[in-house]
């Protein structure tokens, strides 16, 4: 099953068109629409907003679903968790609302509790560049040296897949900012070589499941004191329309949060950005 949480803003209606670009490439090709009633759009406006969106499905082959559900006094997160259906084959997607300096793109947001507490495939998505409708196309996707790979990535990476022409990965070895001054280029070879080998696995296991070959791919693995500042680069000089950054589990997630990595890119991105949990795989 393939969710969205709308909550009515012009950035839903942005991020509305990844919702239905990657329900149809669900293989059930539905829509499963949720919101919470909380009086912060009109209800005439909320139904020619979902009028669009119900054009927009059926112009791409999906079947679209409305759940409109009334607030509770336990707040809008806890509606739409028991509105949701849970487990490592459902997905979803919703939008990180507009940035907040005083408290960041992701911190105590709603999107934040949806990727940290839901047990399903959830997609948290940043619309930069609202006239790509969805459908980016050039993605990079940074990782990192974990156990489970890169199998988190990979239930909505394979949503994305039907539209995708470049996969860039980027994987940063990093290292302290005054032992990065002192790197020789030897050294700094040395410690590439780790992820190289480790790039090279992601690329096997992607062609392997999702089938995707070298024509689509690339790896690249850069020593860096500053993971978000290298990620910003490698999207600028891949010329990449979506970041998709991911955190897998819980304990892990929280040193995603406090290292900031994920603040940073979602404050200056000039791309699009998708930060996902994915227990699938």
């Amino acid at each position: 099953m393939f969710s969205f949480a709308y909550d009515g803003s012009i950035n839903g209606d942005w991020v509305s068109h990844y919702a239905v670009q990657l329900a149809g490439a669900h293989p059930d090709r539905t829509l499963r629409l949720v919101h919470v009633r909380d009086g912060r759009i009109e209800p005439s406006r909320l139904a020619e907003k979902l009028d669009r969106l119900r054009l927009e499905s059926e112009h791409q082959g999906v079947q679209l679903e409305t759940h409109l559900l009334e607030p509770k006094s336990s707040g809008r997160f806890e509606v739409l968790r028991s509105a949701l259906t849970q487990g490592s084959e459902h997905f979803l997607i919703c939008g990180t609302p507009p940035l907040d300096r005083r408290r960041g793109g992701l911190r105590g947001t709603l999107a934040e509790r949806l990727l940290r507490e839901l047990h399903c495939n959830v997609l948290a998505v940043r619309v930069v560049q609202p006239g790509l409708l969805g459908s980016p196309r050039r993605l990079l996707a940074p990782i990192d040296e974990q156990p489970e790979g890169f199998r988190a990535a990979l239930p909505f990476l394979r949503l994305f897949g039907p539209q995708l022409t470049h996969l860039h990965l980027v994987l940063i070895a990093r290292v302290g900012r005054g032992r990065l001054h002192r790197l020789s280029h030897e050294h700094g070879e040395r410690l590439r070589l780790p992820g190289l080998a480790y790039c090279e696995r992601v690329e096997r296991e992607i062609a392997e499941r999702l089938g995707l070959g070298a024509r689509v791919m690339d790896a690249q693995v850069l020593v860096s004191d500053r993971v978000d500042h290298e990620i910003l680069l490698a999207a600028n000089r891949t010329k990449s329309r979506l970041i998709y950054l991911g955190v897998s589990e819980r304990g892990r997630a929280e040193r995603f949060w406090h290292g900031d990595p994920v603040e940073q890119v979602l404050r200056e991105s000039t791309c699009d950005v998708a930060v996902y949990r994915g227990i699938g795989g």
